[in-house]
């Protein structure tokens, strides 16, 4: 019986803590341009302070956006149609007091901002992404794109990068799924 106790009020201390370090997508939305399926949100529930704690000692992180878009079968299993990941980097140069964000896959140099909420902005408000041309996409069947967020700590190998994550609870911190459907007109 006491085993079930211990549990319960451990279970009870850390849920708080990790519904206070976790991300929301929020503002999804999809259209058409260009002939291809774009998707824009924006990411909401940032934990600017700790963050910026461990920017300032030196650990960068990445922003990375997981995209899944299924093609929804009614009496067989939902085909994937895209597996697409969109990763965005932010450090700060102490030096010039400025954050940067890195665009990864993109032929840009970082892009420079003076806060970290400008940079979070940045790099965590995707407008118009291009995603599949439209002509992949059959008229009249019915889809579901899903979007996630994680922030994680990038650490360089050594003791002292690994002491710092582990004081910054663990480097990972995750949003929940946010699901679209859809379809096409025919």
């Amino acid at each position: 019986m006491r085993p079930l106790v211990v549990f319960f009020i451990l279970l009870f201390l850390f849920v708080p803590l990790s519904r206070t370090l976790a991300l929301e997508i929020q503002k999804v939305d999809l259209g058409a341009e260009g002939g291809y399926l774009v998707c824009s949100w924006e990411l909401g529930d940032v934990p600017y302070q700790k963050l910026d704690e461990s920017l300032h000692h030196g650990l960068p992180f990445e922003l990375r956006f997981h995209l899944i878009l299924t093609q929804i079968r009614r009496f067989r299993g939902d085909k994937t149609i895209l597996r697409h990941e969109v990763v965005r980097e932010i450090y700060y140069d102490a030096v010039k007091n400025l954050y940067y964000v890195h665009f990864v896959g993109w032929p840009y140099p970082p892009r420079h901002v003076p806060s970290l909420e400008e940079a979070i902005a940045l790099a965590g408000n995707v407008k118009a992404l291009p995603l599949i041309p439209l002509n992949r996409l059959e008229r009249g069947k019915t889809y579901r794109l899903k979007v996630k967020a994680q922030i994680i700590q990038k650490v360089n190998p050594g003791l002292p990068s690994r002491v710092l994550r582990f004081l910054f609870r663990g480097g990972k911190i995750d949003s929940g799924w946010v699901s679209i459907r859809f379809k096409l007109p025919e």
